[in-house]
């Protein structure tokens, strides 16, 4: 009778979490605190991120989403990153060109909800407490009477391989201050290489925990003119500054 009743609870359980539907938080403009001037360069619309959840472990998940220039269509990054070692320990690549029922027409929305069970599986394998509240700040915070601060440091510059530009970034360091403490986040190598210019963003904190996850913006030239690529890094408030 117990093994039914198990059986019973379990299966019940499988179905509602297939039937439960993503609750699409709200779409946040990473571009609002640019400090870019080659923004002006910028003729098409900047990427778009949402914040789903955060677990109280380390982990946020989160999604960044854009109109593809020249081909078209509609491209989603969905990421849980792993704020710790800010390894992505999921990722999935939504393109609406991947669908041989393309007509063009698919809003960011349809395409979320093609993959609705893939990434509720996700989230739940990952403990991430969907949360709506995601206020995405610029620096300094302020926090425990401590003043933090988000800066881009020892970049380094190359030729451009396409003799396009005198010079373009080839690598850079985000360094996090705490009053006059400091600790470097990331080494970075930026995703295009035609990146021109790159600045702290902005930062989100965790709900769950001491902790934010700092946005770098990587400004390249793209094919309508210059593109935000968005870097994510994690910082605990609390440990590793010297």
């Amino acid at each position: 009778m117990k093994k039914v009743l198990f059986f019973c609870i379990g299966f019940l359980g499988f179905h509602f979490l297939q039937a439960q539907e993503l609750a699409l938080p709200p779409r946040i403009d990473l571009f609002q605190y640019n400090t870019s001037e080659l923004a002006s360069l910028n003729m098409s619309e900047h990427p778009m991120a949402r914040i789903w959840g955060w677990s109280n472990d380390g982990k946020v998940a989160y999604s960044i989403e854009w109109d593809v220039d020249g081909r078209g269509g509609r491209m989603i990054e969905f990421v849980i990153l792993d704020l710790i070692s800010d390894n992505k320990v999921f990722e999935q690549i939504i393109d609406s060109f991947g669908h041989d029922d393309y007509d063009g027409d698919y809003t960011f929305e349809d395409l979320f909800l093609m993959y609705n069970h893939v990434l509720l599986d996700a989230l739940q394998a990952n403990n991430i407490v969907l949360e709506q509240r995601h206020d995405f700040q610029p620096f300094p915070l302020r926090r425990n009477n401590i003043t933090f601060n988000g800066h881009i440091i020892d970049p380094g510059y190359t030729k451009d391989e396409y003799g396009m530009f005198d010079q373009v970034v080839s690598r850079y360091s985000v360094l996090i201050t705490a009053d006059n403490r400091r600790k470097i986040i990331g080494n970075m190598i930026p995703l295009s290489r035609l990146t021109l210019d790159i600045y702290i963003s902005g930062y989100f904190l965790s709900p769950f925990e001491n902790r934010i996850m700092v946005v770098t913006a990587e400004v390249a030239w793209g094919f309508e003119g210059v593109r935000f690529n968005y870097r994510f890094n994690g910082c605990h408030l609390g440990v590793g500054f010297n």
